[in-house]
């Protein structure tokens, strides 16, 4: 039987004491601002990791969907080496080698932009930079996002973001619009034109406050929804025709995931700005924001920007050696045929177990929903799913509250490796459905 008061069960004694002696010695200097894994991991390898107990994991999520050549990848660790080697840092007023040819890779993976970029750290860090200048060159307080949206936890982004509401003191001019609740590339005409309506709405009312709308093409934290094309293309000429800036937010979606260089790219859709993050660093802290070469005459643009870490030469380096990768080994082709191969390994088991419902995905962007009966808490029982996922020896995330669980594994994810995710998520759904079945 299936404990229902515990989250994750725990592991057999024997199999805990590195992982447990590890948490005990230090886990007391370390702020509880998550449920943490029972586990500390050591060392990872391709789409694996191991912790400090030996077991091994098939990392699922590249990390935090940032280490998409997979772990301790032997060109990264020349790069990061060479780099360490040759020039650490610049001050913010001064440019290396290193971030001038990033610059350049980046701007011709986006020629429809003709883009120019500022290499920075965090996702949420590039919303922060873009929205700083949507509204000082419109000179407008206000920004529009999708009520299910996720930009970043920094005060700012999250204020865009679904958890807005928990924001203390809230901030002013943050406008909500509905995204439209389509899971897949089926156009629900009556749910795409109420939702293109209600933004046309928000638009027109607040156009004398709203600086820019910030959006992502593909809804992750939200639940994996995916807006067509159509509705992006209605919503840019809302934009235009009531001058707000149209932002894509492609930190998860960006740097080739969903088969393209980034998703505006199948929209038909061309923003004014893009942020995005996560893959570009190869597991290091690294984002950007790209301007539309357009918007970038702005004499607006003379207002100052510097931090710290910006335009970091190691982050040049890295940038300019996915691209490399990505072009040599043809890895946007390759992320959209295991992204149909990921997405056929699910509607198999969607088949067999009625707890998976939904299959669904662009590229190596997945994700299905977990059929849970009314009477369960949606997040409890995304958190036992993956605690059974775990000691099943895969590592993923639940997003959506717990309803629905997200795969985004690194570009270079085998055959071998998805058969071994449809295996033991096979035994994951027996178990899980095990512990639904128990009387409550």
């Amino acid at each position: 039987m299936i404990d229902r008061e515990n989250v994750s069960r725990p592991l057999p004694m024997s199999q805990l004491d590195h992982n447990r002696s590890l948490l005990s010695e230090y886990g007391s200097h370390v702020l509880p601002v998550l449920n943490f894994r029972r586990i500390v991991l050591v060392r990872g390898s391709g789409s694996y990791v191991w912790d400090a107990n030996g077991n091994k994991y098939l990392d699922l999520n590249s990390g935090q969907f940032c280490s998409v050549l997979g772990h301790s990848h032997p060109d990264v660790a020349r790069t990061l080496l060479e780099i360490s080697q040759t020039l650490q840092h610049t001050d913010t007023s001064t440019l290396s080698e290193a971030f001038l040819r990033a610059a350049r890779k980046i701007h011709d993976c986006v020629p429809e932009m003709n883009g120019r970029t500022i290499l920075l750290s965090t996702g949420a860090e590039a919303v922060e930079c873009c929205l700083k200048y949507a509204k000082h060159i419109k000179e407008r307080p206000g920004t529009l996002s999708f009520d299910r949206g996720y930009h970043g936890l920094t005060h700012g982004s999250a204020s865009c973001s679904m958890s807005r509401d928990r924001i203390r003191p809230p901030l002013d001019h943050s406008y909500v619009a509905p995204a439209p609740f389509v899971h897949g590339d089926a156009d629900d005409g009556s749910e795409v034109d109420r939702c293109i309506e209600q933004f046309a709405d928000v638009v027109t009312r607040q156009k004398e406050h709203i600086a820019a709308a910030i959006v992502e093409p593909i809804l992750s934290g939200g639940g994996f929804l995916f807006p067509p094309r159509r509705y992006f293309q209605e919503i840019r000429q809302i934009c235009d025709d009531n001058d707000v800036f149209l932002i894509f937010d492609e930190c998860q979606t960006g740097f080739g995931r969903t088969g393209t260089w980034f998703h505006y790219q199948q929209l038909d859709c061309i923003p004014d700005f893009v942020v995005s993050a996560k893959a570009m660093g190869l597991g290091y802290p690294v984002s950007c924001v790209i301007a539309n070469g357009d918007t970038v005459p702005h004499p607006k643009f003379a207002m100052e920007y510097f931090s710290s870490h910006q335009n970091e030469p190691f982050a040049g380096a890295l940038v300019t050696l996915l691209i490399d990768q990505i072009e040599t080994a043809d890895l946007l082709a390759t992320n959209r045929r295991s992204g149909e191969h990921l997405l056929d390994q699910l509607a198999a088991l969607a088949a067999d177990f009625p707890l998976v419902a939904s299959p669904r995905g662009k590229g190596l962007m997945c994700a299905f929903d977990l059929n849970v009966p009314a009477a369960f808490d949606s997040k409890q029982a995304g958190d036992k799913f993956c605690a059974i996922a775990q000691e099943n020896g895969l590592l993923i995330q639940h997003c959506n509250f717990g309803r629905t669980i997200r795969l985004l594994p690194n570009y270079l994810a085998s055959p071998e490796d998805f058969a071994f995710l449809a295996d033991r998520l096979r035994n994951t759904l027996a178990s899980f459905q095990l512990f639904l079945d128990q009387p409550i």
